[in-house]
């Protein structure tokens, strides 16, 4: 019976023994896989086309590595890279998987990595916690190793060292195809080059084409430093002569009361010809961003410039704020700030795919946060010259920074003195004298901590950037949440809508303490507050990553959050004592974001700046608003374009054109292509440097 049995063996081994496939086609098929699977978990098709670019780009890189594999003679070491090849490459796809699961946008590997030792020191139970949910996805990411190793010896090779070249070329143009095709769809297209953003590559295009033009990018420099600016047509003016309520011809001139002479404004900009930069600049990179300054318009000042100048200012990025935590009952204090200070009916806080880092970027700098968790490390030993923080510091003012979380994480202890604070303290530096170290820390210990050290210092000029509304949002993971979960017992609403508001009431604590003194002090008047989120809430969001099993999100908002346009709306908070006296409230209706914030403070503040080096606006001058995405999506007064589907959708009531649309796509363009310059040519630098 023994015996038998060992000839059934055999017999089997021998005919699976004869069972022969290439191995360049198993590595085609595997490469297919990871990018499918990648596809399928992290859903949201970009385009009809994406599974094609997936199936073509896929199989053209594997059968290029399987080609190139079959190449080498000796069977041990084809054997050997083939492992390596299959165990490297599910990383790749694993990490970007658990990244947007976690933040629900792709990064780049320079962006994961840059930001990888902080996540692992400062979250890693979620690090944790995350793998552990996700195993199942590192399983299936390797099953195509278990099976190569397995079935090594029928991966059939070729001794003709031709037949593999001929194959490679064949892969080549295999993704050949796949760029014509791509360059047949406008959309899709645009993505490839002036629209390229790599968390929508990877969703259009897959993983492998992203991560090979973030590459090219790297090498060429090109979308980094030098590029065109596309050229904008002037907008003809539709303002109409005044109605004098005369007929045309209503006799002599002396029947005509003349109207009072407008007040005529400054222009907010700096005494330097652009034009003639350009004309004398060798270096072509340069040439293009001095051109491109010089043929736009700088903003007039207006009735509010200057109007809190010499003040003392407070500058706050709260984490993972939302305009839903305002409420006159439960936190008094914000309400306050909101309802009587300067009115902001529809601000947006962009989702920069960077996390809480993006979020101070743009604030902050007032530039479009490009390069991810790197956009805020970039900055280390450039010329910020037109922060707040070094626009008040040149003014006279006492400027200091607080963190109440590790003061090295996101290299903020390089970065934020680099912004203009004399001084940034954070947990690990010295808050840790004021604040109780836990997860996460108070707000209110770091505001009481932190007041008496600057109150006597005017004028003053303060950088905050909280933590307590960090998630997790639940009564056992988050200290904060736990420690105001009274405060919340009887609001109708979800556990987890409860511990989030109760993890935010540490900054209402923190405020009302604020507040209190400075009125006690007699300087609420002489004192500026501004209030924006780092980013949404994100994690509220159905997501293994924060324990949430559906979309609390659509709970906080009251409604979906089915774009991005609905998912970043927010609020914004600029108050001081002295607009609590006006009779009418200031109120501003129009798109405003976060990278307004900076040049409206500046000319609030009555600062010397130029309005064509900020990529935001000034809200109360004349420019036209506009919110922009790092995707190339956009917003205005008369409409939304989501540049992932190329689709528009007007204001109720509003009539636009498609000459409309191509203009303020192209302002997009050339505002994200600006910010990148001031970073890869330290521009700032050119300009204002010693």
């Amino acid at each position: 019976m023994n015996g038998e049995n060992t000839v059934r063996r055999q017999m089997r081994r021998n005919s699976l023994g004869r069972v022969r496939f290439p191995l360049w086609a198993f590595m085609s098929l595997t490469f297919i896989f990871f990018e499918i699977f990648l596809y399928a978990l992290i859903g949201l098709s970009y385009s009809g086309f994406t599974w094609l670019y997936l199936v073509l780009t896929g199989g053209a890189l594997g059968s290029l590595i399987g080609a190139a594999v079959e190449l080498i003679k000796k069977s041990k070491a084809r054997k050997i890279t083939g492992i390596v090849i299959l165990a490297v490459s599910p990383v790749l796809f694993c990490v970007e998987y658990f990244v947007f699961r976690s933040f629900r946008t792709c990064m780049t590997l320079a962006s994961i990595f840059s930001g990888t030792g902080d996540v692992a020191t400062g979250f890693t139970s979620v690090a944790l916690g995350l793998i552990l949910k996700g195993l199942w996805v590192i399983i299936l990411y390797y099953v195509p190793l278990a099976l190569f190793c397995f079935f090594f010896r029928n991966l059939t090779g070729n001794r003709d060292s031709r037949i593999p070249l001929i194959r490679m070329g064949a892969a080549l143009l295999l993704q050949l195809l796949c760029i014509g095709i791509i360059a047949l769809n406008p959309i899709d297209r645009a993505k490839l080059s002036e629209q390229y953003n790599f968390d929508s590559a990877v969703h259009t295009f897959g993983l492998s084409n992203a991560m090979g033009l973030d590459i090219l990018n790297s090498i060429g420099g090109g979308s980094d430093s030098d590029f065109d600016f596309d050229p904008i047509d002037p907008v003809e003016s539709d303002t109409e002569a005044p109605d004098t309520g005369l007929p045309e011809d209503s006799g002599t001139d002396t029947d005509i009361i003349e109207p009072p002479a407008p007040v005529v404004y400054e222009k907010n900009k700096v005494d330097i010809d652009f034009a003639a930069l350009a004309e004398s600049e060798s270096r072509s990179d340069v040439a293009k961003v001095h051109s491109y300054i010089a043929n736009q318009t700088p903003t007039s000042q207006n009735e509010y410039t200057g109007m809190f100048k010499g003040k003392n200012l407070i500058l706050i990025t709260a984490e993972a704020f939302s305009k839903e935590v305002i409420d006159p009952v439960r936190t008094p204090t914000l309400y306050r700030l909101y309802s009587k200070g300067i009115n902001f009916t529809d601000y947006y806080q962009p989702a920069w795919g960077g996390s809480t880092s993006t979020g101070e970027y743009s604030i902050l700098m007032g530039l479009v946060p490009m390069a991810g968790v790197k956009s805020m490390k970039n900055t280390v030993g450039l010329n910020l010259y037109l922060t707040i923080g070094n626009q008040l510091t040149r003014e006279g003012y006492n400027s200091f920074a607080y963190h109440n979380n590790s003061y090295t994480y996101y290299s903020r202890n390089l970065t934020h003195t680099n912004f203009g604070y004399s001084e940034f303290i954070g947990m690990g530096n010295g808050m840790e004298e004021g604040v109780v170290s836990r997860w996460p820390a108070s707000d209110e210990e770091m505001m009481k901590y932190t007041f008496d050290k600057y109150v006597s210092e005017e004028p003053f000029n303060i950088y905050y950037m909280t933590v307590s509304g960090h998630c997790l949002y639940n009564w056992t993971g988050n200290s904060m949440s736990k420690r105001n979960k009274d405060v919340f017992a009887e609001m109708d609403a979800s556990e987890t809508i409860k511990a989030y508001h109760a993890a935010n009431y540490e900054l209402e604590k923190g405020l009302t303490y604020i507040v209190e003194q400075l009125e006690a002090k007699g300087i609420a008047d002489d004192t500026v507050i501004v209030i924006s989120t780092d980013h949404y809430p994100y994690g509220l969001e159905n997501s293994e990553t924060w324990g949430n099993d559906r979309d609390y999100l659509e709970e906080l908002y009251g409604y979906a959050p089915t774009d991005i346009f609905k998912r970043d709306h927010s609020a914004l908070i600029i108050w001081s004592g002295c607009l609590e006296d006006r009779e009418e409230p200031i109120v501003v209706d129009t798109p405003v974001y976060s990278l307004d914030i900076l040049p409206t403070l500046s000319n609030l503040f009555g600062l010397e700046y130029d309005s064509r080096l900020l990529v935001g606006r000034d809200v109360f001058s004349e420019a036209e608003p506009l919110v922009l995405w790092t995707n190339y999506s956009w917003l205005t007064d008369k409409g939304s374009y989501d540049a992932s589907t190329g689709q528009f959708v007007p204001a109720p009531g509003a009539e636009v054109d498609d000459a409309y649309i191509k203009r303020i796509k192209s302002i997009v363009g050339n505002k994200i292509n600006f910010s990148r310059s001031v970073i890869s040519l330290d521009y700032y630098n050119i300009l204002f440097g010693n």
